[in-house]
């Protein structure tokens, strides 16, 4: 029987990988996709290395070519595409505004949000043609938060949300379905880097306390195995307390 299969974008490290290798250990084959692609290369040869079906490949999503690469790549491979995880993303520049660069602003907005525009419109239409598919893009708070210092990462966040609606809005009778998921502050390389910038009072916080990368992975993995329609378009928030009791008392099955 041919296993489902899903790419991760952003796969290499932090979120992305551990969702990899859950989904992986879960029974998917997975393409791991990021810029570096000797990174996605050596995870997926660890996930081959257990037993796993894994491959590896560099994509910048700012590119939509290379996007469209990653997803044809993945189909050829694995002979079908059901899932796109998408947890590629910087936050840089963290600073006030007048102290931003201005290319480096309009960069976090390219990867943050116009790389997302292009997951969504390259693979859309196989999976409308398909009648089915699973999109997850990761959201942040700061979608709906403005956070002194962030205001390219909040910016792209809040169009990301609109974004995933619109899309939602056009796909939604098509067993197709897709979620923002915010999986609060996370102990990754990326906000490690973040609190290192003494801009507002995030960067007194301990990224110790904070929840690891597989609290969000299994998450994730569970709005791909359950689908839930009630969902679709929204910001799915892992702190909701009603979104944890649905996890719980969900342990397999699709709703």
């Amino acid at each position: 029987m041919m296993k489902p299969a899903v790419i991760v974008f952003g796969g290499s490290k932090g979120i992305g990988a551990a969702t990899a290798g859950m989904l992986a250990q879960e029974g998917y084959a997975v393409m791991v996709a990021a810029r570096n692609g000797a990174d996605c290369e050596t995870f997926a040869r660890e996930l081959r290395d257990e037993g796993l079906k894994a491959h590896g490949m560099a994509c910048d999503i700012a590119i939509s070519s290379q996007v469209e690469a990653v997803i044809a790549k993945a189909r050829a491979d694995f002979g079908r595409l059901d899932v796109v995880i998408n947890s590629a993303g910087i936050m840089d520049p963290i600073a006030q505004i007048e102290a931003c660069d201005a290319e480096e602003w309009a960069r976090c907005i390219d990867i943050n949000l116009v790389g997302s525009f292009h997951i969504f419109r390259s693979v859309l239409p196989s999976f409308k043609a398909q009648g089915s598919g699973v999109i997850v893009n990761l959201s942040s708070g700061a979608s709906s938060t403005a956070i002194e210092g962030w205001s390219a990462y909040c910016s792209a966040k809040a169009g990301l949300a609109m974004l995933a609606r619109c899309a939602s809005a056009e796909v939604m009778d098509q067993n197709i379905r897709i979620y923002n998921f915010q999986p609060g502050m996370v102990n990754t390389e990326l906000t490690r880097k973040a609190l290192t910038h003494k801009v507002n009072r995030i960067a007194e916080l301990d990224p110790a306390e904070f929840d690891p990368p597989e609290s969000a992975a299994a998450a994730i993995a569970w709005l791909c195995r359950h689908r839930p329609e009630d969902l679709v378009g929204e910001e799915v928030i892992l702190t909701d307390p009603e979104f944890r009791r649905r996890m719980t008392l969900l342990k397999g099955g699709n709703e």
